[in-house]
């Protein structure tokens, strides 16, 4: 099976960018991911500082071998191993809940983590079934060079826990070969990354495999699903506009792919739709809409 070094990364998606390798589709490939600051992180005794970080978000870059701008990309994740060592934490100054609400300077805080048998070790009591996502994950902008940082209708950084093992993230083509954009790995995230330090940050092997399809008609931004939810994904610039985005994602997916008219799903949607925030700390916001397959499968 093929595999991409992390010895070659760029923080941002860009149609220029060089790859770390090719595939073709229906092929299985690993790729290694850099931390989401940088190589700083060697042992549990680092700690993050500012100057340290080197970033935002090093993505390894992969081309699919005849895709072209209009396809739609399905890529399946297929395993996420994430590295013994992780880390998290936060800038006071910067962080709003801490500033602005709890009217606290708390400067910078910051933890290093052991990641071992499945769990992470937060101190001597706790311990946290780790639970790994693809915090960055997206392909090329036709035109733009958007930092990692930022999300949109090319992916990027989602932050969404839903982009894990056993789900498929349904990505539009802009540029031949896609350009596949992954790193920013997170062995486990709450909701909102309160902390704008991203749930415990840390290198991985992820295994992927990416297959052509023909993009529907009414897709714009990002479709997902795994075994029991269709979801839309959206990372606009406010909340409202990511939830709305999102769940028009899902409407238009129950409409064009499981027979549903456009107000019997819409009035489906109202019963059963769930709908959270992942994020609140990039340029974007991620939103992502869900609806279980259960009642679509009939």
């Amino acid at each position: 099976m093929k595999k991409a070094s992390r010895d070659l990364v760029h923080i941002v998606h860009n149609r220029f960018n060089q790859p770390a390798m090719t595939v073709q589709p229906g092929e299985s490939f690993k790729v290694d991911t850099e931390l989401c600051t940088g190589t700083w992180l060697k042992t549990l005794n680092d700690t993050y500082s500012d100057d340290k970080a080197n970033g935002p978000n090093p993505t390894v870059c992969v081309v699919i071998e005849g895709i072209l701008p209009g396809d739609m990309i399905a890529v399946e994740i297929i395993d996420i191993a994430v590295d013994p060592i992780g880390y998290t934490g936060f800038n006071g100054d910067a962080n709003p809940l801490a500033r602005h609400i709890l009217n606290r300077d708390w400067g910078l805080t910051t933890r290093t983590v052991a990641i071992r048998d499945g769990f992470i070790d937060w101190n001597d009591k706790i311990k946290l079934p780790i639970k790994p996502m693809i915090g960055t994950l997206g392909t090329a902008p036709a035109q733009e060079s958007l930092l990692n940082s930022k999300g949109g209708i090319h992916g990027g950084n989602m932050d969404a826990q839903e982009v894990t093992t056993g789900s498929t993230i349904y990505l539009q083509s802009f540029v031949p070969g896609a350009l596949l954009h992954i790193g920013d790995v997170h062995a486990i995230q709450g909701d909102g990354e309160i902390n704008m330090g991203g749930g415990i940050e840390c290198r991985a092997t992820v295994t992927l495999k990416v297959e052509r399809k023909t993009r529907p008609e009414h897709m714009r931004w990002i479709r997902a699903e795994d075994q029991d939810y269709i979801m839309g994904i959206a990372c606009a610039s406010t909340v409202e506009e990511s939830f709305h985005a999102a769940a028009r994602e899902v409407l238009c997916w129950m409409v064009e792919s499981y027979g549903f008219a456009e107000k019997e799903a819409y009035l489906l949607m109202g019963q059963l739709l769930q709908a959270r925030c992942t994020q609140f700390v990039n340029p974007t916001r991620t939103y992502v809409c869900k609806m279980p397959k259960k009642y679509l499968l009939v």
